[in-house]
């Protein structure tokens, strides 16, 4: 019975720094477990679409794999080299690779045998919303508060031009019939019409997602494991199967029974 793996499904590019770790756990293909849905969500032990499954073979390997009738577009990447996955045809994968999906991308980390079996959670536990402006929010205003403070108790220096209040707003004179409004100073810019550098241009249709640039160019081998990341990826012809139970086998005679 192959062990259940620790990993973690890095969100290489979160809405919200809270949300980039998610920590796993991979078991045995046989059992519903771990799954990525058409629209990017890690799912547990869910019945609906699943684009892309997870799980650990029988040789203790862990699993990326298309379930049939899936539609396409996922793709296994490590060290510049892609697989597409196909259908019914099991990826194994290793940690440091990413796991590319339409508009999503992800690394995988594999930490190892798990102690049991959790369905995911995220590492950071805080939350990404409005509990998070209210700390800045509270931290921000006992900082001014400190440095406010003290600035409105002191007297004002000798020579310090006092702050003017004046009673009421300015008038505005009315511009008399018949008179010219006066020109411009001749200090002002001359007003530029728009080239067609500036005017904005229309995106195009969203870019396919890539994982962030491979450490090899700063010296840093490209994956979790340098000798790993330079193995090439392994795509396995069949799915594994469940071993039909065998009966067990009585033991021996003894001699001259």
């Amino acid at each position: 019975m192959p062990r259940p793996l620790a990993i973690c499904i890095e969100n290489c590019y979160p809405p919200h720094e809270s949300l980039r770790y998610l920590r796993c756990c991979a078991i045995t293909g046989v059992d519903p477990g771990l799954a990525v849905t058409p629209g990017g969500e890690v799912v547990w032990k869910s019945d609906g679409p699943a684009l892309c499954e997870i799980w650990v073979s029988s040789d203790e390997k862990l699993i990326c794999f298309r379930p049939p009738g899936a539609p396409a577009g996922a793709r296994i990447h490590r060290a510049g080299r892609e697989v597409t996955l196909e259908e019914n045809k099991p990826v194994v994968v290793i940690s440091g690779d990413y796991l590319l999906l339409p508009g999503h991308c992800y690394r995988i980390h594999v930490h190892g045998e798990a102690s049991e079996v959790t369905g995911p959670r995220f590492l950071d536990f805080e939350e990404p919303a409005s509990s998070t402006w209210a700390r800045f929010a509270v931290a921000g205003a006992l900082v001014l508060g400190t440095v406010v403070v003290p600035a409105c108790s002191r007297p004002p220096a000798e020579g310090t031009k006092p702050v003017e209040v004046r009673a009421e707003p300015p008038s505005v004179e009315p511009v008399r019939k018949g008179e010219p409004e006066s020109p411009p100073p001749d200090d002002l810019e001359e007003l530029v019409e728009p080239s067609e550098a500036m005017t904005p241009k229309d995106p195009g249709p969203p870019a396919k997602p890539v994982p962030p640039p491979d450490k090899s160019d700063a010296g840093v081998p490209a994956g979790e494991d340098g000798n790993n990341a330079m193995k090439p990826i392994e795509v396995r012809p069949v799915p594994p199967s469940v071993p039909a139970p065998r009966k067990p086998v009585p033991p021996p005679k003894p001699p001259g029974t």
